[in-house]
């Protein structure tokens, strides 16, 4: 029986290197292809190869002047304390330099009335009869409005103002 090494399948000593260099020269040009697109890719697109570096080194557009005010509305809240039900009736002004969040602001408003409805009704009404409570709950009023709008400083609603705070 035959061996391979012995059979002549039409392939010479001088074909073997032939077939090896032009897989190499395939291989080279399609690297070369590869690499060509990638960087013409990254110089060509949107924001890809800036001098000025608009990635990380992006500058928050200056604070405008002018304060926005958005009115929230009378909230009428009820708090049991020593057994008696309290009422609580706040008319609040949430304040921010930006009008993109007064705009959405106003938009969800009734997101951020339901929480700041739950926010209130939890609170303690003997600590609301002081000046640090009233001002702990402006505080955590703040900060639920812009969970609710889930924004983060420096775009964001910048404080929460009480124009009327009735405890009965």
């Amino acid at each position: 029986m035959a061996k391979n090494k012995d059979l002549n399948l039409g392939k010479g000593k001088g074909d073997e290197e032939k077939g090896g260099k032009g897989k190499m020269i395939i291989i080279i040009a399609a690297v070369v292809l590869l690499l060509g697109g990638g960087a013409a890719a990254f110089f060509l697109m949107p924001g890809g190869g800036d001098a000025e570096g608009d990635g990380a080194e992006a500058v928050v557009e200056a604070k405008p002047d002018e304060p926005l005010y958005l009115d929230m509305k009378k909230l009428l809240v009820n708090i049991e304390y020593n057994g008696r039900t309290h009422y609580v009736q706040a008319e609040m002004q949430l304040m921010s330099y930006y009008q993109e969040v007064i705009d959405q602001a106003f938009r969800d408003r009734p997101a951020i009335r339901d929480r700041l409805i739950m926010l209130f009704n939890g609170q303690d009404f003997a600590a609301l009869k002081t000046v640090e409570g009233k001002e702990a709950l402006r505080a955590d009023a703040l900060a639920t409005v812009n969970e609710a709008l889930g924004l983060t400083p420096p775009v964001a609603v910048e404080e929460v103002y009480f124009e009327n705070f009735v405890l009965q």
